[in-house]
């Protein structure tokens, strides 16, 4: 929705990875992203993705639920490389988000 997922805002808006981009079994995984403004995403010491983690992803899991949370905590931990196969699926799937709003 263009729109910060904590407040509404649709300025500064940017791509938060709720597990780090590093771990590459959720990398492009759309459940693994969201939309924060900067103050929510890095800026804001009372209350950031990445200035207080513990009290976000405490928000995260009461927004979203601890299913989400748990199902996006079991792909996280999932060895492995993806196949070329699944890489398809997922360029795909980006590709239709991407569509939308363009």
């Amino acid at each position: 929705g263009k729109k910060c997922e904590v407040c509404g805002t649709q300025r500064t808006i940017q791509s938060h990875h709720i597990f780090t981009r590093q771990n590459k079994s959720v990398r492009w995984d759309l459940k693994n992203g969201m939309c924060l403004c900067a103050s929510h995403h890095t800026l804001s010491p009372k209350f950031s993705a990445h200035k207080t983690p513990y009290e976000f992803f405490q928000w995260l899991e009461k927004k979203e639920g601890k299913d989400f949370i748990d199902v996006l905590m079991l792909r996280k931990n999932q060895l492995g490389k993806y196949t070329k196969f699944e890489k398809e699926l997922m360029k795909k799937e980006l590709q239709k988000e991407i569509d939308k709003y363009q």
